[in-house]
């Protein structure tokens, strides 16, 4: 029961040819998350048997490695998540105090970075709620809203960030009030996961310049939006893999925001794609239905 409750997040059941997976390509398992299946495998060790009890079958052996894979993944999939609110709510706060510190205080400063705590605190609560749905594939809270919001609103919570590592944000959201029927928490989870990678991405950008893209546009039946950086791009022998849950390209990399985007994306009717930018750098894409 449980493994099917968990199976949402990083399937690799996809029929697409596009999708497959090279068997010759190693997966890359950031050694920080081992720990996660090992605290799973605790939680669901069995009692000491006496000689005279029989041996479990081996399909209970492997119905409980099962449940402690998915279960290592599920947590997995709440740290990495929560991760990011919880960073925006440590950045607008410190630029809170500095504002406070100043002389005089600029209190109107101090009032917009507490609304961002605000808003990231309530993000944090309405991903845990998100991705349990995920997991059990229960239906998120679908509603109507302007589509190019959740972008909107990630760049705002996203702020300081930006402006930490001196990102320029190249805007072009095409939809004006176009309605996107939809889990809006899950939509900020896609944008947040691809700008915070981009974020990433353009750590290491030296003299280049460190620009965020984000585009939104119609496509025939779809609504169709673009994440586009300027670093250095995904290496061809991880592009078929980055995908995947628990994969990561960078050694502090938790490997689950991707995963848990094209959960959420499947789960919404559409696609989620990536293709490299020219001159450097990486755009992904995503398309879900238009109401």
């Amino acid at each position: 029961m449980h493994t099917r409750c968990y199976r949402g997040i990083g399937r690799t059941d996809r029929q697409d040819s596009d999708d497959e997976r090279p068997s010759s390509l190693p997966q890359h398992r950031p050694p920080h998350l081992h720990g996660l299946t090992t605290m799973a495998s605790i939680l669901y060790q069995p009692a000491p048997r006496t000689a005279s009890q029989p041996q479990p079958p081996a399909h209970a052996d492997l119905a409980r490695t099962a449940r402690i894979n998915t279960m290592g993944q599920f947590a997995a999939s709440i740290a990495h998540e929560v991760n990011q609110p919880l960073a925006a709510i440590a950045l607008n706060a410190s630029a809170a105090l500095r504002w406070l510190e100043q002389d005089p205080p600029r209190l109107d400063h101090v009032r917009e970075a507490l609304s961002l705590i605000a808003s990231a605190g309530n993000n944090a609560s309405a991903v845990i709620r998100s991705l349990r749905c995920l997991a059990c594939k229960s239906p998120g809270l679908a509603d109507a809203f302007p589509a190019d919001d959740p972008a909107r609103e990630v760049l705002q919570l996203l702020r300081a960030e930006l402006q930490r590592h001196a990102i320029s944000v190249d805007l072009q959201l095409a939809l004006g009030p176009r309605l996107l029927r939809a889990d809006r928490t899950q939509m900020q989870q896609v944008i947040m996961n691809l700008v915070t990678n981009a974020i990433a991405a353009m750590q290491g950008n030296g003299a280049h310049p460190r620009t965020l893209s984000l585009r939104s546009r119609r496509d025939g039946a779809m609504l169709h939006f673009s994440v586009a950086d300027s670093g250095a791009g995904v290496a061809p022998d991880a592009a078929a893999q980055i995908y995947d849950a628990l994969y990561s390209t960078r050694p502090d990399g938790m490997g689950m925001g991707l995963a848990i985007c094209r959960s959420i994306i499947d789960a919404h009717g559409g696609q989620l794609w990536h293709e490299s930018a020219q001159p450097r750098g990486t755009i992904f894409h995503f398309t879900v239905p238009s109401p």
